[in-house]
């Protein structure tokens, strides 16, 4: 009997010990990704990328290559500025296809702490796009459209080609 009551006493203090920061909920923000659309210059319509390519510049990963009229890139979260490689027409064999832009994307992040077991996540506010230019550039212009990259729920990018 004392040991079934010493058992019970000490799951009880071992539940009472665990604080409600250990536990990461699935409702807790991820850091957000910058939400890219693209779009005809003359029409101002979405338009999709034929066989885009991207990845990080100077970096041999892919990051996603498909055909689309939108997309959704990470950050960095401790330098200022992140570079791609846009590369428009990209055959899946042939390293040198297609039409490649290098895009640099210049901001300030904001680290905000979670708790203990979510760690941290990150706000950034968009301060410049720059477009490479390489006289054969397919990317024509870029407009922020909301500087403050706080969600995926709105586009923060426009690029025009």
């Amino acid at each position: 009997m004392k040991k079934n009551i010493f058992l019970f006493f000490l799951s009880f203090i071992i539940l009472i010990s665990c604080e409600p920061d250990d536990i990461c909920l699935t409702s807790i923000p991820d850091t957000p990704k910058l939400i890219i659309v693209f779009y005809d210059e003359s029409s101002g319509l979405k338009k999709e990328v034929t066989n885009l390519k991207i990845q990080g510049y100077n970096n041999e990963k892919i990051y996603q290559f498909k055909t689309t009229d939108s997309i959704a890139v990470p950050l960095k979260n401790l330098e200022k500025i992140t570079s791609y490689s846009f590369i428009k027409d990209f055959k899946e064999n042939n390293d040198n296809s297609g039409n490649n832009d290098n895009i640099l994307i210049n901001y300030q992040y904001n680290h905000i702490y979670i708790s203990r077991a979510c760690g941290y996540f990150s706000n950034y506010d968009l301060n410049q796009i720059i477009i490479e230019n390489d006289n054969a550039n397919w990317i024509i212009k870029s407009e922020i459209m909301n500087p403050a990259v706080k969600d995926e729920k709105d586009v923060h990018v426009k690029i025009f080609h």
